[in-house]
């Protein structure tokens, strides 16, 4: 429901361009299937962990009727006894209507016409959170547990109220919170004796050493600072917002990135004694996963890049669940064309190398997976078609949030 009213005005929503809400949905659950079928992975969807959580715990049920009567609001004339009367019959109100009423924060206000006895009632949503299904960003499992972020954009704040919420209700409270800076679980890649942290646009310097003194311990983390994108004059951040959005992890030894911005993404590394991160040196993301690391970088191309192929999800070593990027690229591509047309001095030169790759991919039918660079490190995949709900400005790894790792 969230995702209509983000689609009625997508830049707002901070959504990529607009997209069909029904075929968006019909994407989700075949990736759930596929997760669920494919492999045999316990998904759970959010809001039925919190329900269940409420129909187990009386306390939990009465502290989601308290948010949801907070979080709805009433003006006008009448407004406190509508108020009164909201709040003795929610409990009469059914799993779906609460969720709802968490997400969209509807406010209604009430006006009385001259000379008239009735009122007029008028609903108005402030800031549903349009962006909550993709689960990656409220927080990161690390090797700890459960870290609650912050979220950079105040369309997104409020979220982590309520992912916070569902995983002391069902029983795995988190081991910190990011409080003063922001912080976001797309920046976080962890690896088997190291872990990448990006800071950039969502995840300012504050929240990354917030989240190093209080809910990692790994023995050494990288924090890599956001590159600007090489075919851009001036920055754009949600060209590479997150970290996973141009670097991911799919075996070990093995990273998949796009070179151009790894070559150039700034890394400071920090090393852990007994209490606490010490900033040992500074180098770049490329050669610290090459020669500090020993990884095998498989490229991918702008356009893939721009298409999600990073954002996939590592099933077990060398097999990944990732959007299936030939599908996604026209859709990218036109919008991208329309975008540097608009502002052709910022966009021309990234639109003309990414329409030039989507000629040459096309015609030899090597979209990343299908690569000879993927299948020389012995890369299996499954490709599930998310051509919508990557119009929201993320893919598999941002749709879903890790809280086991194998």
């Amino acid at each position: 429901m969230e995702a209509f009213f983000g689609l009625l005005e997508p830049y707002s929503s901070l959504y990529e361009r607009v997209f069909s809400l029904s075929r968006a949905r019909h994407e989700h659950e075949e990736l759930v299937e596929t997760l669920r079928s494919g492999f045999g992975v316990h998904v759970e969807d959010l809001d039925q962990r919190l329900l269940q959580a409420a129909g187990r715990s009386p306390s939990v049920a009465a502290d989601l009727r308290d948010r949801v009567v907070e979080t709805m609001a009433f003006a006008g004339p009448g407004a406190q006894a509508a108020k009164s009367r909201f709040q003795d019959t929610v409990a009469r109100l059914d799993g779906e209507q609460l969720i709802q009423v968490l997400t969209l924060a509807p406010a209604i206000r009430f006006e009385r016409g001259r000379g008239s006895r009735s009122l007029a009632s008028f609903t108005t949503l402030r800031v549903p959170l349009t962006n909550l299904f993709f689960m990656r960003d409220q927080q990161a499992v690390t090797d700890r547990g459960i870290v609650i972020g912050r979220l950079a954009k105040p369309q997104r704040r409020r979220e982590t109220e309520i992912t916070s919420f569902v995983w002391r209700s069902s029983g795995e409270p988190p081991i910190a919170e990011v409080e003063r800076g922001t912080f976001e679980g797309g920046d976080f890649l962890p690896a088997d004796n190291f872990a990448l942290v990006g800071t950039g646009d969502r995840s300012n310097p504050t929240g990354v050493r917030e989240f190093l003194e209080r809910g990692l311990g790994f023995p050494e983390v990288g924090v890599v600072h956001q590159p600007r994108h090489p075919l851009l004059d001036r920055p754009d951040p949600m060209v590479n917002m997150h970290l996973d959005t141009y670097l991911n992890f799919p075996a070990e030894g093995v990273a998949v990135g796009y070179p151009e911005m790894l070559a150039t993404a700034r890394v400071e590394v920090y090393v852990r004694d007994s209490q606490s991160y010490h900033r040992l040196r500074e180098t770049t993301l490329l050669s610290y996963l090459q020669s500090d690391h020993g990884f095998r970088v498989v490229p991918i191309s702008t356009l893939e890049q721009l298409c999600y192929a990073t954002n996939f999800l590592t099933i077990r070593d060398r097999v990944i669940v990732v959007p299936d990027v030939s599908r996604n690229a026209e859709r990218v591509l036109t919008n991208l064309r329309q975008v540097a047309e608009r502002d052709p001095r910022r966009y021309h030169r990234l639109y003309l190398r990414a329409a030039r790759e989507f000629t040459e991919l096309r015609a030899e039918d090597r979209f990343f997976p299908r690569t000879p660079e993927a299948r020389e490190v012995g890369l299996q995949s499954v490709r599930v078609p998310l051509e919508n709900l990557t119009g929201a400005f993320g893919g598999a790894h941002c749709l879903t949030a890790t809280l086991e790792r194998g």
